[in-house]
């Protein structure tokens, strides 16, 4: 066991290029549910003893303080079985699309099992509509190397053609039947909100201011997501720097007011995503990384009721048990060893939070595999 924990500070180091990888490849998305306080989560969830990596998607009924799993599979999915992916919400309670591999498949039991719908195909992207069973879907015809844009209102059982050179990435649907927002534009050119009331065959356009949103920062492009209310809206911005801000609109558009501006992130780790609720003023920021040693997700779900001001963050440490919210910080604790490198033992120091429960200090070998696990018992425990 000396030979596996000697350098410590080296095997850390190996934690952490693990964690980007696994983070290079992973899932993570956030949709509203049907019910107010209610949401869905995509994730890459943990490595198992045998190597695999597990993805799961997650439910919720209260902003994100609690979640619980209704669906997973592994990176190997059998043939014929769905692939957990991006995850979009529908008007009909209990119904969820997800598109996983390039096909979509829906739910109506609350994620729990799922019928294929539609795919697979390269470029495609769906967009969850304002009704019942509607959702829209752009795929890029390679061969005439133009996007077409279908709409759906069976859930995805039949799509009809509604353009067949779309001009604008879509971003959200509003909250009158054919109302339908994209986006064009360029970073550090200029960008234009544009707007639709026939389901997307014409669109009009609204410059966007460029201290509202102006660049792209690691393929985090301007995002729209509809508010509760007639032509509100909400924007989330990536700035260089790599922080985001949230805006706010009440006119479609046409002006914004700054709400919220992020600390910086480090997006090489983490990804963020984010969503409008179904209340008046809701608003969701998902914030999800691998932990250092590479085997499970840490997930951090910002909830705000107050149109994106300030936040109320939930924790979640997504092990095999999915375990639920604690009541700190994990950033919050800190954690040294003396001697270090070290030959025969080392003493551990850290903080334990006064809330936290059976606290547990695991140990990791340099290829991020779990050799001991060692009970806390509120002094210096040494090995």
């Amino acid at each position: 066991m000396v030979n596996k924990m000697n350098n410590l500070y080296v095997n850390i180091a190996l934690f952490l290029v693990s964690a980007v990888c696994l983070n290079n490849i992973g899932i993570a998305q956030i949709t509203r549910g049907a019910t107010p306080g209610e949401i869905y989560i995509s994730t890459d969830w943990y490595m198992d003893e045998y190597g695999q990596v597990h993805y799961a998607i997650l439910h919720s009924t209260d902003n994100g303080e609690t979640v619980s799993l209704k669906y997973e599979n592994t990176e190997n999915t059998p043939p014929g079985e769905m692939r957990v992916g991006t995850v979009l919400g529908d008007a009909t309670p209990g119904a969820l699309y997800n598109k996983g591999n390039n096909e979509l498949w829906v739910s109506f039991d609350y994620g729990k099992s799922w019928e294929y719908r539609d795919g697979p195909f390269s470029m495609l992207y769906y967009f969850s509509g304002f009704a019942n069973g509607e959702i829209f879907k752009t795929w890029t015809n390679e061969a005439l190397w133009q996007v077409e844009l279908y709409r759906s209102e069976n859930h995805g059982l039949s799509f009809e053609l509604i353009n067949e050179s779309i001009e604008v990435g879509l971003l959200d649907v509003g909250h009158f039947e054919g109302e339908v927002f994209g986006l064009s534009g360029s970073a550090g050119i200029g960008y234009e909100l544009n707007f639709s009331i026939d389901y997307g065959e014409y669109f009009t356009e609204t410059p966007i201011d460029s201290t509202v949103a102006f660049w792209s920062i690691s393929g985090h492009y301007p995002q729209i997501s509809r508010g509760t209310e007639p032509g509100e809206l909400y924007l989330t911005s990536w700035w260089p720097g790599d922080y985001y801000k949230i805006f706010h609109s009440i006119d479609t558009g046409y002006t914004w007011t700054e709400q919220f501006e992020s600390e910086t992130i480090n997006v090489y780790f983490w990804r963020v995503k984010y969503t409008a609720g179904r209340e008046p003023g809701s608003f969701y920021v998902m914030r999800s990384r691998i932990n250092p040693a590479g085997d499970h997700t840490w997930l951090y779900i910002d909830y705000s009721n107050d149109y994106g001001k300030t936040f109320t963050t939930y924790f979640h440490d997504l092990d095999s048990t999915i375990t639920g919210i604690r009541d700190f910080e994990l950033d919050s604790i800190k954690l040294s060893n003396y001697p270090n490198p070290f030959s025969g033992h080392t003493t551990f120091s850290f903080n334990i939070p006064a809330k936290s429960k059976n606290p547990k200090l695991n140990i990791y070998d340099m290829y991020g595999i779990l050799i001991r696990q060692l009970s806390i018992y509120r002094k210096k425990t040494q090995v």
